[in-house]
């Protein structure tokens, strides 16, 4: 059976040869099947033939920006141990990832999660980067798109605490997991001890982001589906459905290939 890939890119070209046309523009999550042997260009790049299922055009596309389907935990010589949460590491994740996201997340990563038992085991660290990794984008955000004309729709809100006028765009989704409302960025700024209500656009802020999250995390009781390795209730507990559930299998798999115990099967 010839292998699989999926996208990880937001958006990524699948060229006619290496370097070549473009026939047409994938999106993330995109399944992709080889279809010959990888071609190594003249700048030392290494493309892959594939064609998008279920029945797409053959063509070309960077190896850097997919990811192996049957990813089985870290192998291979470059193979480490240990939960460490690297730029380089992040970059391999998400590689169109923005750099100082990527840079501030990993500078107090270990430091910041490790209270909430994120790193106390391969599944638990996967299961948080993935989420982590698709509610941002590809970790290209921090907080959320459409603007002010998007951003209305939150006001008058009673449920997210919006009672005074502007607090729809005020109190807009920023963070990790996407923080909204007054009433939230008021009991999210008590815990993790930050005048959100009265400053929220440091929930926006990377470091800030990341303690949010552990503590959206927490409350919701995460680790305890990630111990199951149970993605859809992770994600039914963070997006309220299964929206992006394919994206976030993906960002699973590609973290699992990195941070995930050597010769274990992610089982997702």
């Amino acid at each position: 059976m010839a292998q699989q890939y999926e996208v990880l890119a937001g958006s990524l070209n699948l060229r006619a040869q290496p370097g070549g046309r473009v026939i047409t523009t994938l999106r993330r999550a995109t399944r992709l099947e080889e279809t010959g042997a990888p071609v190594v260009d003249g700048s030392n790049v290494k493309w892959i033939a594939v064609k998008p299922l279920p029945d797409g055009p053959s063509g070309f596309v960077v190896e850097t920006y997919v990811n192996r389907v049957d990813a089985l935990g870290q192998h291979g010589p470059d193979a480490v141990s240990g939960p460490e949460v690297t730029v380089e590491r992040l970059t391999v994740l998400t590689p169109t990832g923005k750099p100082w996201i990527l840079a501030a997340l990993a500078e107090n990563f270990a430091g910041v999660t490790a209270p909430y038992g994120i790193t106390a085991s391969p599944r638990r660290l996967c299961h948080f980067l993935a989420q982590a990794a698709h509610e941002s984008a590809g970790f290209r955000t921090l907080e959320e798109y459409g603007g002010e004309s998007w951003w209305k729709r939150y006001e008058g809100r009673e449920d997210l605490g919006n009672t005074k006028p502007g607090d729809g765009i005020r109190y807009h989704g920023r963070g990790i997991f996407q923080l909204t409302g007054r009433a939230n960025y008021k009991s999210m700024g008590s815990k993790v001890q930050r005048h959100l209500e009265d400053e929220p656009a440091l929930a926006a802020e990377a470091d800030v982001s990341l303690q949010t999250a552990c503590e959206y995390w927490k409350t919701r009781k995460l680790d305890v589906y990630a111990d199951r390795n149970d993605i859809r209730e992770i994600t039914r507990r963070i997006n309220g459905g299964f929206n992006g559930l394919n994206e976030r299998t993906m960002f699973f798999r590609r973290a699992w290939s990195i941070w995930g115990e050597h010769g274990q099967p992610s089982g997702v």
